[in-house]
């Protein structure tokens, strides 16, 4: 959001950091009844000690779901925060896309910590 000011004869514009919401409104694909059987990615954007935290979470879910295929982080690209500034986040999503469909996963871990 851009507002101008007038003061003594001049004219400042303040910029807003916050900018404006936008809500876009998605439809969410239906919940999985198990994940027994299933390949499930993970998705790392280089934050929370991921590198500490899959394999926990990998050995949980194999305890639980013994034919559960897991695809680890290290064989996906790295989506950054960066990644995902508007100039790029269609480019990027398409590129995410294409590696989940490759790679065969019926679901994602996207978080994991913080």
């Amino acid at each position: 959001m851009i507002s101008s000011v007038a003061a003594e004869n001049a004219v400042y514009e303040v910029v807003n950091p916050l900018g404006e919401p936008v809500v876009e409104m998605i439809t969410m694909a239906p919940r999985l009844d198990t994940l027994e059987g299933k390949t499930i990615g993970e998705l790392w954007n280089g934050g929370f000690r991921g590198d500490e935290s899959f394999p926990i979470i990998e050995k949980m879910l194999r305890e639980r779901y013994p034919t559960v295929k897991l695809i680890p982080y290290t064989e996906f690209s790295l989506f950054t925060i960066a990644s995902l500034h508007p100039e790029k986040k269609e480019k990027t999503l398409e590129a995410l896309r294409a590696e989940l469909k490759e790679k065969g996963c019926d679901a994602v871990i996207t978080g994991n910590g913080a």
